[in-house]
């Protein structure tokens, strides 16, 4: 059997663990092209330094629409109209709220959905510069006013997923929920028309970061 040379021992060795010496590094450069500096600590990016914010406040407008399902009908009821959003955020959280107005819209009937929400959104760059996936969660209010002018509340919590793009000073989002249906059935039980319901809201909005 063949033995190898002992010069060439350490350097095989080594060169095996120069992958392991390379992970290990305080330097190494993130998804963003940014890392803490290995003597100073400081965050900073090799590159765009936009990058090297981790978040902060948005605020926007945006396109709501609410869309009710009336199971076993073969009906809907869809409203649509504006809203202002505001969002606080850091890394992969943040926190959002937002008011809307929206308008019946397939129906002769002045009908009006309007409130607000707030909740939390958790996911893959939230908060940072570029392309972020996430999921949301927290609770709505809503005002429905009929055109006999009497209001009825609608509340409840809701969960959905998003997706977006955050640059250096703008942002988008297009957002998908699912309402919790109690309040709905509830408001149709009052009028003694029971039904089954599944409320869905999609928001795309469009905000300025600062």
């Amino acid at each position: 059997m063949r033995l190898l040379s002992r010069p060439l021992i350490p350097a095989l060795l080594l060169s095996g663990l120069y992958p392991f010496a390379a992970i290990a590094d305080p330097g190494v450069l993130d998804r963003w092209g940014c890392h803490n500096d290995a003597i100073t600590g400081e965050y900073h990016c090799h590159g765009d330094q936009a990058r090297a914010s981790l978040g902060g406040i948005a605020v926007g407008v945006g396109l709501r629409s609410a869309t009710w399902f009336y199971m076993g009908e073969g009906t809907l009821n869809l409203f649509t109209g504006p809203s202002i959003d505001v969002e606080a955020g850091l890394g992969a959280f943040a926190l959002q709220a937002s008011y809307h107005y929206k308008v019946l819209v397939n129906s002769n009937d002045e009908i009006t959905l309007s409130g607000w929400d707030v909740g939390a959104k958790v996911g893959r760059s939230v908060a940072r510069y570029g392309y972020k996936l996430y999921g949301a969660g927290g609770y709505f209010y809503e005002s429905l006013q009929r055109p006999d002018e009497s209001n009825y509340g609608l509340s409840g919590f809701y969960v959905g997923i998003g997706t977006g793009y955050n640059w250096e000073s703008y942002a988008v989002d297009v957002h998908l929920d699912w309402h919790s249906p109690a309040g709905y059935e509830q408001f149709w039980d009052d009028q003694n028309e029971p039904a089954d319901i599944q409320a869905f809201s999609l928001r795309t909005v469009f905000s300025y970061r600062f």
